[in-house]
């Protein structure tokens, strides 16, 4: 025991595992952790002894991981995020391209969003507990923010090489992904009362109109 030991300390394979591959393991496990905690209790009531709890895991391996709560929550909401971005471009790639239409790429995306806004702590992740808990966490959020609204304005067409005109892209996409994640936080407080059928139909309306208008420009 004292020789595997002292291997994990000179950072040489423990049990068959390297150092590393055990970091990244811990790592997944505390952020699967924070997504079940920020997402029933809230960030504001999590503490790192429930976190490490439900990860079981030592709180040294928390540290060794993360900073603080914060940065574990925006390691959560990243994750998430991405996700997020992999399965609404993946829904609309299948379709195979522009010949499918701009309102059926639309209703591509949206279905697979709100798929995804299905799994409740990771829907409460992104929507609710990432908003006002630090000037870090908050440029994280903005940062994604942007990224999804390309993601909305590219249905439209290209992103445009002029500075004005790329201005008025960026800020009609935040405009997009305001009314979205406004409309997906809604629909998670209430349960999901709504069948997504009825949720795309009506954001159908929202994005279409405003897309179609970009794609006459």
């Amino acid at each position: 025991m004292e020789n595997s030991l002292e291997l994990d300390k000179k950072g040489r394979p423990y049990g068959g595992v390297a150092p590393e591959a055990r970091a990244a393991e811990r790592r997944d496990a505390l952020i699967r952790a924070g997504t079940r905690i920020f997402g029933t209790v809230g960030f504001r009531r999590a503490t790192v002894r429930a976190i490490c709890q439900e990860a079981k895991l030592n709180d040294r391996y928390f540290y060794a991981a993360f900073d603080s709560a914060d940065a574990l929550l925006r390691c959560t909401y990243q994750h998430h995020a991405e996700q997020l971005r992999v399965s609404v471009k993946h829904a609309i790639d299948a379709l195979g391209g522009e010949r499918d239409g701009l309102e059926a790429r639309v209703d591509a995306g949206l279905a697979a969003f709100f798929a995804f806004l299905r799994d409740t702590c990771a829907a409460r992740v992104l929507l609710l507990e990432v908003m006002g808990v630090s000037t870090e966490t908050d440029a994280t959020y903005q940062r994604n923010l942007l990224e999804f609204g390309k993601m909305i304005i590219s249905l439209a067409g290209p992103v445009s090489e002029e500075a004005g005109e790329r201005a008025d892209q960026r800020i009609i996409g935040l405009a997009l992904v305001g009314a979205m994640t406004n409309v997906g936080a809604a629909w998670l407080l209430t349960g999901y009362r709504d069948p997504e059928e009825k949720m795309v139909r009506n954001c159908r309306k929202v994005l279409l109109g405003t897309l179609q208008f970009l794609a006459k420009r």
